[in-house]
């Protein structure tokens, strides 16, 4: 049995939109980050740092997205992965990409623009935005031309790194994130966010708050 520890926002999504592009039956616990039920015993026994998400499954338990992401295709055939150790590294280095560098700066606007005066009363801060918004101006040609080439990051089929990246940048739907200038990105997205499997991921962990 897969269980998944999340909260409506963008990292448990990617690890739900895996596993429902996977076909897996799972299920999906939400812990309640704005009471601090993520702080307590039980859950820092599954993560020690407090964080979601957590996966579970038959009481091994995975945490950190991409870690998780990567478990769950490889217990079930490498789907969305690969086998073959070069187009694995080219999924690894996108995923790494994405959370290194591009879904980093993606974050700033969520945490700037969403949890800060959600959480914690205060506006969003113009420079952290602006420091934010200067990177992804150097580093989203990149993923431009990639798309501009292919149909998903990583070839031809979707995976894993389009389940993890797609998540990072719905941050655009709910912050001032501007992505027109790339119509290969948003042409992606688009196609993303229209799979079957994305529309239950979605409703999955942003329609299961307390």
């Amino acid at each position: 049995m897969f269980t998944i520890y999340g909260y409506g926002t963008f990292n448990p999504m990617k690890v739900v939109a895996t596993a429902e592009e996977l076909g897996l039956e799972y299920k999906y616990v939400t812990v309640d980050l704005g009471t601090g039920e993520n702080l307590q015993p039980e859950h820092l026994a599954r993560h020690p740092l407090g964080k979601v998400p957590v996966l579970d499954h038959d009481g091994h338990v995975v945490f950190e997205s991409a870690a998780i992401c990567r478990y769950l295709a490889n217990v079930n055939g490498k789907r969305l992965y690969s086998d073959d150790a070069r187009q694995a590294s080219r999924i690894d280095q996108m995923m790494d990409t994405m959370s290194i560098h591009i879904g980093r700066w993606l974050a700033v606007y969520f945490w700037e623009e969403v949890i800060s005066p959600m959480f914690f009363s205060r506006p969003a801060d113009a420079k952290a935005i602006a420091d934010a918004k200067g990177w992804l101006d150097k580093q989203l040609p990149y993923i431009e031309k990639v798309l501009s080439e292919n149909a998903f990051l990583c070839g031809k089929e979707i995976s894993i790194a389009d389940t993890f990246a797609f998540a990072s940048f719905q941050i655009k739907d709910s912050t001032s994130v501007d992505l027109t200038p790339y119509p290969n990105i948003l042409r992606w997205y688009d196609a993303m966010k229209a799979r079957p499997a994305i529309k239950k991921a979605d409703k999955v962990v942003f329609f299961n708050q307390k």
